[in-house]
């Protein structure tokens, strides 16, 4: 009963950057590829699906990510390649594949708060966090999301910080639930610069796969003065972590080469 007591006096004694450092510093495996798809959903309730296969790797200096589409005939072969640097002071690099053009498109760092490829989540959303550029706060040490125990924290950008926020999100501000038995984001609200328009994001299905907690459904939804425009589901039905993937498969230079592995 004491150490129980103990533990619970250590989480609630973190600042939101202490748990903000721990969302970030979360396993997520040397390597991974998963087999997901993609839905999209529009205001009146049609869907589209995609399927895609997903890759990444860490590296000392940051994650490469890489997905290739496999589905519809319209998108496969697209490859879509990100390099998440750890450093704030480096802005990521992103490239896309576009089989139609047989050519690599670079992504500009102001173009990043772009739709992926007509999804709700946007090329920021999948490019990873920049802890250094926001501030935190800590607004509720308890809420209840899906019957566990959450840190609410808001963050926003520093003064510093604030125009390069601003041109590779459009983020105004984000509140963001964290489960305290994994620190897993598993809801935010983000308001954005665009006045009225709000994105919501949920995680869902989370269970822990080779000892990575995983989350197998993420959805993002789009509203605008309050009704809801479209929203995208993200779902992984296979994965695999820490098995060897070679650094040929992230270099840009070899995207055509990487849709045909599939």
């Amino acid at each position: 009963m004491l150490s129980l007591s103990m533990s619970q006096a250590s989480e609630q004694a973190l600042t939101a950057m202490e748990i903000m450092v721990k969302v970030d510093a979360r396993d997520e495996g040397d390597t991974s590829v998963a087999d997901s798809a993609m839905v999209l959903i529009d205001k009146r309730g049609r869907k589209r699906t995609r399927q895609l296969k997903q890759y990444s790797k860490k590296y000392p200096v940051g994650t490469k990510y890489m997905a290739i589409f496999l589905t519809p005939a319209d998108l496969k072969d697209t490859v879509y390649i990100n390099y998440d640097w750890d450093t704030s002071e480096r802005d990521d690099d992103s490239w896309l594949y576009l089989p139609a053009l047989q050519k690599n498109k670079r992504i500009a760092a102001d173009d990043r708060s772009g739709s992926f490829l007509g999804s709700d989540f946007s090329y920021a959303d999948l490019s990873g966090f920049e802890l250094a550029w926001y501030d935190y706060e800590l607004l509720s040490e308890s809420e209840v999301v899906n019957g566990h125990d959450c840190w609410l924290i808001e963050y926003r950008a520093k003064d510093k910080y604030r125009d390069k926020v601003t041109a590779s999100t459009q983020d105004l501000k984000t509140q963001t639930w964290i489960r305290k038995d994994n620190f897993v984001q598993v809801k935010s609200k983000i308001w954005k610069v665009r006045a009225g328009r709000i994105k919501y994001y949920s995680a869902s299905d989370i269970e822990k796969i080779d000892g990575v907690w995983t989350v197998k459904k993420m959805q993002m939804i789009t509203v605008k003065n309050g009704k809801k425009e479209h929203a995208s589901i993200l779902k992984i039905h296979n994965v695999n972590y820490n098995s060897f993937l070679s650094d040929e498969l992230f270099k840009s230079e070899n995207m055509q080469r990487a849709a045909l592995i599939n």
